[in-house]
């Protein structure tokens, strides 16, 4: 007969209780595990909140909502964005609309949320450490500075032993006609100064042999810059006006001679911090009043928001404006035509050399036609906060503008706001510029003393149409003097209006916002003193 056994063994029960805990640690494992990760995801959502509501209180009100300058502990300097300054703020929360928090924070110490003045990156300074390891910030935004064995070669990151890994340089991807693949951002030997190449542009080589130009200088395109040359460009190049075109050295249809270029030119403008990117109410030798009254003997162009009265205003509320503020103020610049806009068909606009600039055109018309230069791109018909950095920018870099054939002189505040004619297309041109000056204006180039920064005609030549308004109206502002006029009563720096309908004989300036969006630092590619980087682009 056989036995039947219902008892559970010894072994058996063994082995079940080891399962058991096995699973039972598995499971706590994985729980440790995910709170440890659900407090950094906190953490980055807090992060993420607080930047794009810094970024959204910027625009609106022009400063940043904080309470006092950081002087707590520096270790979340360890990684940083490397775009910042050496100032950072405790940000004010208060004052910040629909915020809150998933961290529980003292306020006090290293237990806030700070920010930095040039980047607006946020930090968490105490850090939130788990499993020896310290987040202070976005993982986007890391950027290792510290403990480098090769200070020639910056390091991102460590590998498995905890020391430094250099990264080793590598070129930026180009088409075979030597455009870039992909958006790149270069920075310099001065962190503060950079210049974005978009997906399809390339910088470029001018010409200085010709005779007819100013010493050592002139403005025709002679090649696209060559790849392994782009990382040598240094905030000095910058400053003195770096040119990129959107399209292979071709002319008229692809051939290598010819009269028309295939390829538009537009100038990078960097604005090295946000002060830097503002209206101002210039002193002209004419101009209107608060009262909207016209006259002589320093008028002060004054500003003002839309529903002021007789001023000139920008109208700060439309998204284009917003989008174009936010892409200056992140990627440290804009692009800007470099000559006055010539016509390529009915609706559309060209910043071409050789090129009669488009003249009886209304400022409506110029709107749309500047909206069409290119379809991988955006571009708009260039504002007056634009149009003001430009001119506080060849103050600020110190460049020259044309004055007597045997030399150059460095551009004056007075040169912008009182007397062009040392530099610009005017009835009473003097020194190099007046060499074909006079009643009619010129095409794209003409002069190499009617530039600045590589710039054409930002004085004299064509009045431009900006999208600056005047009063309540239908006026809109135009910029710049023109051939017809006085260089010292309408310089650079002039505010005149029209209506906005009206086809008069004012050109347009088109303002190229091609980078709306910020930096992203996700793939980093770190070069001795030069930085290439991907960024994205608002189609």
């Amino acid at each position: 007969m056989t036995k039947n056994n219902k008892g559970i063994t010894m072994i058996t029960l063994i082995v079940t209780i080891l399962v058991i805990s096995i699973i039972a640690g598995v499971t706590i494992y994985q729980s440790v595990e995910n709170i440890k990760a659900r407090k950094i995801d906190l953490l980055y959502a807090d992060l993420e909140l607080l930047e794009d509501k810094v970024n959204t209180y910027y625009l609106n009100n022009g400063g940043l909502p904080i309470k006092e300058e950081f002087k707590g502990s520096e270790n979340f300097k360890t990684v940083k964005n490397v775009n910042d300054n050496d100032v950072y703020y405790v940000i004010d929360i208060s004052s910040l609309d629909g915020v809150s928090l998933n961290m529980k924070l003292d306020f006090t110490g290293d237990d806030v949320y700070i920010m930095n003045e040039q980047s607006h990156t946020v930090y968490y300074p105490k850090g939130l450490t788990i499993d020896n390891e310290t987040y202070y910030t976005l993982p986007k935004q890391y950027s290792k500075i510290e403990g480098n064995k090769d200070e020639s070669k910056p390091s991102i990151g460590e590998n498995e032993t905890g020391e430094d890994t250099p990264i080793e340089p590598t070129l930026p991807s180009v088409d075979e006609d030597g455009l870039a693949k992909e958006d790149t951002t270069i920075t310099t030997d001065d962190p503060n100064i950079q210049i974005v190449i978009p997906e399809g542009f390339a910088p470029v080589i001018l010409q200085t042999d010709r005779t007819d130009s100013m010493p050592g200088e002139n403005g025709a395109v002679k090649a696209i810059m060559p790849i392994e040359d782009w990382d040598k460009i240094s905030a000095e190049q910058i400053n003195k006006g770096i040119v990129v075109v959107d399209h292979a050295i071709t002319y008229d249809g692809g051939n290598e001679t010819g009269t028309v270029p295939d390829f538009n030119e537009y100038v990078w403008v960097p604005i090295t911090d946000s002060s830097k990117f503002a209206r101002i109410a210039w002193t002209t030798p004419y101009g209107y009043d608060e009262n909207g009254s016209w006259g002589s003997g320093g008028r002060t162009h004054l500003l003002a928001e839309i529903s002021t009265i007789n001023k000139f205003m920008e109208e700060t509320g439309s998204s284009e404006y917003t989008d174009m503020v936010d892409s200056v103020s992140r990627n440290k610049g804009f692009y800007i035509s470099r000559y006055e806009a010539s016509q390529k068909d009915s609706a559309t606009a060209q910043s071409k050399r050789g090129q009669n600039p488009w003249v009886n055109v209304s400022q409506l018309d110029a709107k749309t036609a500047s909206s069409n230069m290119k379809t991988s791109i955006n571009s708009h018909l260039i504002y007056g906060i634009e149009w003001d950095s430009v001119l506080q920018w060849a103050l600020d870099s110190g460049a020259t503008i044309g004055a007597e054939t045997s030399g150059t002189k460095r551009i004056t505040i007075d040169d912008v706001q009182k007397d062009s004619r040392s530099w610009g297309n005017y009835l009473n041109s003097v020194g190099g510029s007046a060499t074909n000056s006079g009643r009619g204006s010129k095409p794209g180039g003409t002069n190499e003393y009617w530039k600045v920064n590589n710039i054409y005609d930002i004085a004299g030549n064509a009045r431009e149409w900006t999208q600056e308004k005047y009063s309540t109206d239908n006026s809109r502002v135009y910029r710049g003097g023109s051939f017809s006029g006085l260089g010292d009563h309408f310089p650079a720096a002039e505010r005149y209006h029209n209506i906005e309908s009206y086809k008069v004989n004012y050109s347009l300036r088109i303002q190229s916002r091609i980078l709306c969006v910020a930096l992203y630092f996700g793939s980093i590619v770190m070069y001795w003193t030069t930085l290439f980087s991907k960024t994205r682009k608002d189609l």
